[in-house]
């Protein structure tokens, strides 16, 4: 029945082979928690070494250049580790070892629950994801590794499942993730596509295609990949529903990379395949991408200023973070047939600016759930309006909760300002080809500010603000160590990317170099190089300390000195509950002003 292929690399049937024993074994050992988690732990960590491993080699430029086939029995499934499938394994690999991690420690809560469940599917999650990046036809492998992913994720989003609302988010999202397969399946088959052909030889056979089949096709793919990746309209129908309900050590993959799956499914159609079609326009088609970007970052992001939930802000933020990702690919695709050499040049920055965030996402949201999974591991509940004064209690959570809310907000610095710079300084130098590419760079940038406002209500109600009553008498510490190595790890991962851009952009630009993929002629001559610049490193380093001591120097150059007192009440003699800062006053007439864009 299954027949594998020699050419097809060893260490990945080692990996799907691991996954699969992860599946089996650690719930067997459900009884004992701790030991499950660690067992669960190790042979995921096991398996994502090997991803890892082929996911720097196809980078590298040790991957396929062309599809080989994997036997199943009498399906043919063409399988594809290009440079492009080898960035997302890395982003999949490393994030899976993360949320396993922190899963060990996190599960323990879930007494009423069992924990056999949860390590059965999760690995299978990952697994059905990996899949998804490595398969190369939108048939039969394809629905092979979305029904795994789909399935196995529908479970731990219900996990908890003697809430009803919790049954109904999953419910919810499996019937919209099975209608985004039938989309894709139906997009595949009216491109001229047929069961076992590779995206290459789909795209062949759109060009033989009519004009009319061929956008139609398109259409359904567009929408297909686009609800998974949670364009607008359609993220909000399943995403902060299935994001409020799961455990968070599986948000930090609904959120960090099933999001960007949906996003690598529509760079192989609009990349790969499309341009392959006669009747593809790129104008057309960027402009229809770049418009569903720009709409979805900033739907999104007003949407998530407006929640109280912490799952829910950080749901609608990852959509306004997509948003980001699809604008890029769309500006890329409209100047790719530029006839200025520059604007041309501006198609692969986006492109490669595109797949930056794509690795700020995934980390910095996987961070951020992270500590929303801390806060209710603590405290019991995710709603801000019930936190508040978790810094002293918390400060390590604090600390990388603040750090990770700054680099989302693209403050400079950091490494969201590093990815967010390269798009939309894409689109506005894009303005050339035209003046709506300008337009929508302005709505980015002002989109920015509003995930810094959102970041701003997150931080300072759930740890600066005047502390609820529920909170003072939990009394909250820290989160258990194994919860916050995972957070260390990704806040350091996320310094990283922000003081050294050029490493990960010549990783990206690496990645598209080794892929089968449309890149525009002369673009791969303007893209940033794999080199690290040591300078630009120092230099930004150099100014935060220099930053530090100055504001040491004046804060001592008085002599002034420090005491601790009572926090100022406003006049109130004591706190309650009717004079500390709650959600609904937080940005109260941004809120007002945007109330058409909904999200309540």
């Amino acid at each position: 029945m299954f027949t594998p292929a020699s050419s097809l690399p060893p260490a990945l049937f080692a990996a799907f082979a691991l996954f699969l024993l992860a599946a089996v074994t650690a719930p067997l050992l459900a009884r004992r928690r701790r030991a499950a988690g660690l067992v669960h732990l190790a042979l995921v960590a096991t398996a994502a070494v090997f991803l890892l491993v082929l996911g720097f080699e196809a980078v590298s430029g040790r991957g396929m250049e062309e599809a080989r086939v994997l036997r199943l029995g009498p399906l043919s499934v063409p399988v594809l580790l290009d440079g492009l499938a080898g960035l997302f394994l890395i982003v999949i690999a490393f994030m899976a070892v993360m949320s396993a991690f922190y899963a060990v420690r996190y599960m323990d809560q879930y007494r009423e629950c069992r924990v056999g469940g949860f390590h059965a599917a999760f690995p299978l999650f990952v697994a059905g994801l990996a899949a998804l990046v490595v398969v190369d036809d939108l048939s039969a492998g394809f629905t092979l590794a979305w029904q795994v992913m789909t399935v196995a994720s529908f479970f731990l989003i219900r996990y908890e499942r003697r809430n009803a609302a919790n049954v109904r988010a999953a419910n919810k999202y499996l019937i919209l993730m099975e209608a985004a397969w039938l989309l894709v399946l139906a997009g595949g088959f009216a491109a001229g596509g047929a069961i076992g052909d590779s995206f290459r030889e789909i795209g062949l056979q759109a060009g033989g295609s009519g004009g009319g089949p061929t956008g139609l096709a398109f259409a359904l793919l567009l929408v297909g990949f686009g609800l998974m990746a949670g364009l607008f309209p359609f993220g909000r129908f399943w995403l902060p529903d299935a994001q409020a309900a799961a455990p968070d050590p599986v948000n930090v993959l609904l959120s960090g990379v099933l999001l960007n799956i949906g996003v690598l499914g529509l760079f192989r159609v609009f990349f790969i395949l499309a341009p392959a079609a006669a009747a593809f326009d790129t104008v057309v088609w960027g402009a229809l991408l770049a418009a569903a970007g720009v709409l979805t970052l900033f739907i999104g992001t007003l949407q998530s200023v407006r929640q109280s939930d912490v799952a829910r802000l950080l749901a609608y933020s990852s959509i306004g973070q997509t948003g980001y990702v699809v604008l890029a690919l769309g500006v890329s695709l409209w100047t790719a047939a530029a006839a200025d050499p520059a604007v041309r040049a501006l198609s692969m920055v986006a492109v490669l600016g595109a797949l930056f965030h794509v690795l700020n996402h995934s980390a910095l949201h996987g961070l951020l759930f992270m500590t929303s999974g801390g806060l209710r591991y603590m405290t019991g509940t995710r709603d801000l309006n019930k936190l508040g004064g978790l810094i002293t209690l918390m400060p390590v959570s604090a600390a990388v909760a603040a750090f990770g809310s700054l680099s989302i907000s693209g403050m400079p610095a950091t490494s969201g300002f590093a990815s967010k710079e390269t798009i939309i300084a894409a689109s506005l130098m894009a303005g050339a080809a035209s003046p709506a590419l300008v337009i929508f760079g302005i709505v980015a940038l002002f989109t920015s500010a509003v995930t810094l406002a959102c970041f701003v209500k997150f931080f300072g109600l759930a740890f600066t603000s005047s502390g609820s009553r529920d909170v003072i008498r939990a009394g909250i510490r820290e989160v258990p160590a194994l919860m916050l190595i995972p957070q260390i790890v990704l806040g350091v991962l996320a310094l990283v990317q922000g003081l050294i851009p050029t490493l990960f952009l010549g990783a990206a630009a690496s990645a598209v170099g080794r892929s089968a993929g449309f890149v525009p002629a002369g673009a791969m001559d303007e893209a940033p190089g794999g080199h690290v610049d040591p300078l630009t490193a120092l230099i930004v380093l150099g100014l935060l300390l220099a930053a530090i001591l100055i504001a040491a120097f004046l804060r001592r150059s008085a002599g002034a000195g420090s005491r601790a007192v009572p926090t100022w009440l406003c006049g109130y003699q004591t706190l309650g509950e009717g004079n500390r800062f709650t959600d609904r006053g937080m940005f109260a007439a941004l809120k007002h002003f945007f109330r058409w864009t909904g999200g309540r």
